[in-house]
């Protein structure tokens, strides 16, 4: 499937668990009191550089595997991403690569599961990835390798001619090798007997390695790791204009549309998609943005029956899949779908609830939309707030 066929988030699928609870020691003195995947690079945190990465990559859900300082991690990407439903498995206390991986992957759905680095950009080939662990049903990861050349800070791998990982190096001096690059898939179910706290690498990895349950997948294009300040450096100028590692998508105009009473007949907390019934006019109007590749299209809803316990994010979430088949069916394509699952009688005041701007604003921010070039669809007087406070034209329908 292309990346084009994969705009929208109907027949998306991939799933991925990121990494995002190290402390950061080395980077701490270059960018204090930020937690290492929310560090800045070229004006946008990291973690943000690896979140596009998926997102374009056709991925349907991502969960965060965090721990310090998670709270800057949560506030800024919250229950969505562009195309990507983000949820999160939180440490309390240090649980290792291993550990945390192991604690994420019981959150997950699908049979086998990427990993990924929150400090790590690779440009890997998720379905040459895919391919490899296809093939082989006695493996049970496959790790993405990157070639080398003149570097001390990696240890390598030894790959046979069929791709069966047979060792890891240890780090020394080396003219060219291939290292693991920290991008992974790996089979759901592969971590289960493992003890709470471990490390995937050098405990894992080093033991199975010798069951030939490890193969590689060599990766090319951009690669850097932001764990010591030097690289953190480099990263600047990687995700600049014109820099080594692919950037983020380009600015879009953003079309936004509330959901009940704009895109369905509004009968009351909807949360099945048996008692969906679409509106014909939006429908067609978001036919017309989706035929434009400058625009996209996100809904922005608020969600107070998950507050009141009326049906859960899951519930609501299955709703929106079903929904964006029924829509892309009809030539309408959502790209994101963004909610607010917060009620002031319930769960207190937020900022992400309409007639507040928050979703508006956080739908811009990630799809780098210029409000003037924006617009939003509804049909209340708390839509219409919404918009005015964010700064973009409303639409009453």
């Amino acid at each position: 499937m292309t990346r084009a066929e994969y705009r929208g988030t109907a027949g998306r699928a991939r799933e991925a668990v990121v990494l995002a609870g190290g402390f950061g020691t080395r980077l701490a003195h270059v960018v204090p009191g930020v937690c290492k995947p929310m560090a800045p690079v070229a004006g946008e945190p990291f973690l943000r550089r690896v979140l596009d990465q998926l997102d374009a990559a056709g991925f349907a859900r991502v969960v965060i595997a965090d721990g310090y300082r998670r709270e800057q991690v949560e506030s800024f990407f919250m229950g969505t991403y562009r195309g990507l439903e983000v949820d999160y498995s939180p440490e309390d206390a240090p649980l290792l690569t291993g550990g945390a991986l192991k604690r994420a992957l019981a959150l997950c759905a699908r049979p086998e599961v990427f990993v990924l680095n929150g400090d790590t950009y690779l440009d890997a080939d998720f379905a040459a990835m895919e391919r490899a662990l296809a093939a082989d049903p006695g493996a049970e990861c496959a790790i993405a390798s990157k070639r080398m050349k003149n570097f001390d800070r990696y240890g390598t791998l030894d790959i046979a001619v069929d791709g069966r990982i047979l060792a890891f190096r240890e780090k020394a001096p080396c003219p060219d090798g291939l290292i693991n690059g920290g991008t992974y898939l790996i089979r759901r179910g592969a971590l289960e007997g493992e003890p709470d706290v471990f490390s995937l690498e050098s405990d894992w990895f080093a033991r199975v390695v010798h069951d030939g349950a490890l193969v590689a997948v060599e990766a090319g294009g951009g690669f850097v790791d932001i764990g010591v300040p030097e690289d953190y450096e480099r990263a600047q100028g990687l995700f600049a204009p014109g820099g080594g590692c692919a950037g983020g998508p380009g600015p879009a105009r953003l079309a936004m549309f509330d959901r009940d009473g704009t895109i369905n007949v509004d009968t009351g907390h909807l949360h099945e998609i048996d008692g969906c019934e679409l509106v014909p006019g939006t429908v067609e109007a978001m036919r017309l943005y989706s035929q434009d590749p400058a625009w996209r299209i996100a809904v922005v809803t608020n969600q107070a029956g998950v507050a009141r316990g009326m049906y859960s994010v899951a519930d609501m979430r299955a709703l929106h899949r079903a929904m964006a088949v029924e829509l892309r069916a009809l030539g309408a394509r959502v790209d994101a779908w963004y909610f607010c699952p917060h009620h002031p009688d319930f769960t207190g005041e937020c900022g992400c609830r309409k007639p507040s701007p928050g979703m508006l604003v956080r739908a811009m921010r990630d799809f780098r939309a210029d409000p003037a070039q924006c617009v939003m669809y509804g049909d209340s007087e708390k839509d219409r707030l919404a918009a005015d406070r964010a700064g973009v034209r409303f639409v009453s329908v």
